[in-house]
């Protein structure tokens, strides 16, 4: 780098790194810089237009217009500057109220010694900021100002040059991923406060010019997204329904979506990257993973004509529908919607179609036990028992891994090979995912052919683009027992909203669970939990409004056994909450012992051991209550050990002491542990079958007082009957005597 000099050599290695703005400055001068690329609306800078810079004045000085996501403290010193206030020493006294602030990568054309320099660091993208952090301190941020960097040269002659974040020289330029992260603390202070507007609504704290590449929905939602960069609960989960929402747009055919997506990139990667272990690789390896996942839902069918320009929407913000969209898809829904629900209540489905009106209802037939609420006959256990109720919605939730999906497809198995239609909608997995995992839990292929409904959505089903399909899904659930939606916080996002908002999660119930569940199947939520096990309750992750609003049974869902391909596991479910209470009556006594309020309502066993065929076992769940549980292990009777130890001391020509009897059956192959071996003598003492005496030491030795068989122990699972046995021994003796 030290050969290389002017703006034609240094733009282009800028605009390698990430330095998309690089603008000419006059030759040993930091101003003026070109009309109209600085600035909140400025133009950007094009590889044509740095061409003609180039050509006009290969040896300009470079500068670099600061992007969104990054601020530069400008640190002037006293002796450097005719200023009257010393910034080192102010920015010194400012960082033992705020923290010291990171390393990281600094210009300046002062050498290496000199405090005064510009330091660069990522921050939130869509923040305003003030004009400086304290008296000799300027703030140099997008839309205002710009820095004058290396290879430029100072009025003093002097070359601007990069220092790394340790301090050292630097042959290289920095990226943009490179630069350390604003402290929390500093970007509250630095930030302009948020502002109320007249109608108490919070207005962003930034000003965002409108960005004539996206419409109106777009230009809004991000405004809304960078406003608040953990509005829903997380940063994570912030971006990843922030993007999922805008292919959604996209698919929809709002102008922009894709560049938004691309303005939260930096942003992202700035806010997570100090709490992962790998920083800035680590946190762009998950913004990929956010992107390609959100990208998979995108189908090849998207509308060619954006909403925003067809229709008379101002706005649109996350739990907003598209009012002329939403009308459209209620006209269609009506059509489609059943007078009567099998297996179920028609409740549901009346108090959805006249949800916009107070109107008393009708109980005669619930009076009288005509209509009867909901039954559980889905997803059955070994004895019989059902544990999701048609006409309800039901939910599955846990910790990922934990084993929701497969339940669901095994609740799924189940109803197809008694013939019956299941509804799949999938935000999580693929179709040949969840074929092969239905192929090996036995169903055929002809079962799953006529009767699973697998769809796999990529937008909210009032979009312009999913209509018909939604129709047709309420039209398959006329016949099906069973629906799954797997992976209700993708839902959530494709929709646009909270699931933080306990107003946006009855929106959604309203909108689609219980449409679908009105028409008679068992509709199963498959839900995550909060990452804190001290924070979680009975319910998924969000808004308790989920628990709220279950009108079935909500189960959580624990992997007590690893479950996976050559071993057998056990997936644990357990009843948060029964609005029916026909299912609560059959589940365990007693709450769980950590005070969390659920009751286990079965044991899924799932052998793997044979690559071709699954093999589950739905089985009931320990029913004995807890103070059961301890007197059943006060009760434990050793009978294999007390014989052995029985026949050891028949056989034995010597009076052992515990330690010589221990030692002999550890010798012998025995396993047990000692205070299950302290157990078997003590029993066998107790019942006369031992004696024991003081010997050498002062220490008991035992000799055998008469022999101790299981089959002669009622208490044992290996006693036989005398009778028994004597009717057996005739008979094998007339057998004998034919012979």
């Amino acid at each position: 780098m030290t050969d290389i000099y002017g703006y034609t050599a240094a733009a282009p290695m800028y605009r390698a790194a990430g330095w998309m703005q690089v603008i000419p400055l006059p030759e040993g001068c930091k101003t003026p810089p070109p009309a109209g690329f600085t600035g909140r609306s400025r133009k950007p800078v094009t590889d044509e237009q740095i061409q003609l810079w180039s050509q006009a004045n290969p040896n300009a000085n470079t500068g670099i217009v600061i992007p969104e996501g990054v601020l530069v403290l400008d640190i002037d010193a006293a002796q450097g500057h005719q200023v009257k206030a010393d910034g080192v020493k102010g920015i010194s006294e400012l960082s033992q109220e705020l923290g010291m602030l990171p390393a990281t990568w600094s210009s300046t054309a002062h050498g290496i010694d000199s405090p005064a320099r510009h330091l660069f660091y990522k921050v939130p993208e869509g923040l305003a900021w003030k004009g400086g952090a304290i008296e000799g301190v300027d703030i140099l941020q997008p839309g205002h100002r710009y820095s004058v960097v290396w290879p430029s040269i100072h009025p003093s002659g002097e070359m601007y040059c990069w220092y790394t974040p340790s301090g050292a020289f630097s042959g290289t330029l920095p990226h943009i991923g490179d630069l350390a992260t604003l402290p929390w603390k500093w970007v509250d202070y630095l930030r302009k406060p948020d502002r109320v507007s007249n109608s108490t609504t919070l207005t962003p704290s930034y000003s965002r010019e409108y960005d004539d590449r996206m419409c109106k929905a777009v230009n809004t939602f991000l405004n809304k997204t960078l406003a608040n960069p953990a509005s829903k609960g997380s940063r994570h989960d912030t971006t990843l329904q922030a993007v999922w929402a805008l292919v959604n747009f996209a698919q929809e055919g709002h102008r922009g979506a894709l560049d938004a997506i691309n303005q939260l990139k930096p942003r992202f990667i700035a806010e997570v990257a100090p709490d992962r272990q790998g920083k800035e690789r680590e946190a762009a390896r998950e913004w990929a993973s956010i992107l390609s996942g959100a990208m998979e839902k995108v189908n090849s069918v998207q509308s060619h004509v954006d909403p925003c320009e067809q229709s008379k929407i101002e706005r649109m913000t996350p739990g907003e529908f598209d009012e002329l969209t939403q009308n459209a898809a209620a006209s269609q829904m009506e059509e489609s919607y059943p007078q009567q629900v099998q297996n179920g209540s028609t409740e549901s489905y009346e108090a959805n179609k006249t949800s916009s009106n107070w109107r008393f209802e009708d109980l005669t037939q619930l009076a009288s036990g005509i209509e009867l609420p909901p039954t559980p006959t889905v997803f059955q256990r070994e004895d019989g028992q059902g544990l999701f109720y048609r006409g309800a919605v039901n939910d599955l939730h846990g910790e990922p891994g934990c084993g929701k999906s497969m339940l669901a497809q095994i609740a799924t198995a189940q109803e197809l090979k008694q013939g019956h239609d299941v509804i799949y909608i999938d935000y999580e997995d693929s179709a040949r995912n969840v074929v092969k995992r239905l192929l090996l839990l036995g169903v055929t292929g002809e079962q799953i052919v006529q009767h699973l409904h697998y769809v796999r959505p990529s937008a909210k089903p009032s979009s312009p683009t999913s209509l018909d399909g939604w129709k047709e899904t309420l039209d398959y659930a006329d016949t099906a027992t069973l629906a799954i939606i797997d992976g209700v916080t993708s839902c959530l996002a494709y929709a646009g909203l909270d699931s933080n908002s306990g107003d946006d999660i009855a929106a959604w119930y309203n909108t689609m669970p219980r449409l679908i569940s009105a028409c008679g199947p068992a509709v199963v939520l498959i839900d995550h939990v909060v990452k804190s096990k001290d924070n979680r309750g009975r319910y998924a992750g969000g808004s308790m409004q989920k628990l709220a609003l279950i009108d079935g049974i909500s189960y959580s869902v624990d992997m007590t056994k690893p479950v996976g391909k050559g071993v057998r596991g056990v997936i644990v479910i357990k009843s948060g909450k029964d609005r029916i209470s026909e299912i609560e009556e059959h589940c365990a006594v007693s709450w769980d012992s950590n005070g969390s309020h659920l009751r286990e309502a079965a044991r899924i066993e799932i052998n793997s051991t044979d690559p071709k065929l699954m093999r589950v076992t739905i089985a009931r769940p320990n029913m004995m209550p807890s103070e059961d549980r301890q007197a059943k292990r006060d009760d434990f009777r050793p009978t294999g050990l007390m014989e052995r130890i029985s026949r050891m001391l028949e056989d034995s020509l010597e009076e052992p002491n515990q330690s010589e009897l221990f030692k002999a059956l550890k010798e012998d192959g025995s396993g047990a542990r000692t205070a299950v071996m302290s157990k078997a003598v003590s029993l066998l003492l107790q019942e006369g079958f031992v004696s024991n005496r003081s010997g050498r030491n002062n220490r008991s030795i035992f000799k055998s007082v008469r022999p101790y068989r299981q089959i002669d122990d009622p208490k044992s699972d290996a006693y036989v009957d005398r009778m028994s046995r004597e009717e057996a021994s005739e008979l094998d003796d007339e057998n004998h005597l034919e012979i």
